[in-house]
């Protein structure tokens, strides 16, 4: 059962993308060259070249844009058949994963999980998770990737971005520990798989036909 089908208090809010309104804004320029094009029926000399030029540039904008956003879906994620569906599918299913814990009790967006997991934290994990997540659709596209999948260099950022000012996490006298706090920090070690439960279950990781791994 859907948010929708229990009714408006369990349907979350849309968020405002502010992004578009820079896109809007940019594109306004290029529609007031065309529209003047389409009426005079050809472009003063003064609007011919920035109008060949803006044109097409807003236009990879907004389509730039419309991809940003699409990219940080859930979805879009999982639409990766081979090696991230059974990833995505996993977040619903109760096997202990710490991805699925936080999936199964709301603790993330069931919109926008992975991105929300994998970007970090700040303006630089957003960037590093759509360089990471570019390389991603590389590997895809040319099957170049191996299983099981495994992170790089995990992020703590992604965790400390939630937990950090939360007081259970600051309860916990562990995470006191000067040591374990450098080690956290250095990235030699991570919260997944140590302290806490794998992010993923060991059989999502090797895709949607295990046999065929390469």
């Amino acid at each position: 059962m859907t948010g929708q089908d229990l009714g408006p208090l369990f349907v979350h809010p849309s968020t405002p993308q502010y992004l578009w309104l820079v896109g809007i804004a940019a594109l306004i320029p290029a529609v007031v060259i065309a529209a003047i094009g389409l009426i005079r029926g050809r472009l003063p000399a003064a609007l011919s070249v920035p109008g060949v030029i803006l044109i097409p540039i807003f236009a990879y904008l907004i389509g730039g844009l419309v991809l940003l956003e699409e990219s940080k879906s859930v979805a879009f994620c999982g639409s990766c058949h081979e090696p991230m569906a059974p990833l995505v599918a996993s977040l619903g299913e109760d096997n202990g994963s710490l991805a699925s814990i936080h999936w199964r009790s709301g603790a993330v967006s069931h919109v926008d999980a992975c991105f929300q997991c994998h970007s970090g934290y700040g303006i630089w994990g957003t960037l590093d998770a759509k360089l990471a997540g570019f390389s991603h659709m590389i590997h895809t596209v040319t099957g170049r990737y191996e299983f099981p999948l495994r992170a790089k260099n995990f992020d703590i950022s992604s965790c400390l971005g939630c937990h950090a000012e939360s007081v259970p996490f600051r309860a916990q006298e562990a995470h006191h520990d000067p040591e374990l706090q450098a080690q956290l920090l250095a990235g030699t070690i991570g919260c997944a798989g140590t302290c806490h439960p794998d992010a993923h279950p060991a059989q999502a990781l090797m895709g949607a036909n295990p046999g065929a791994a390469r």
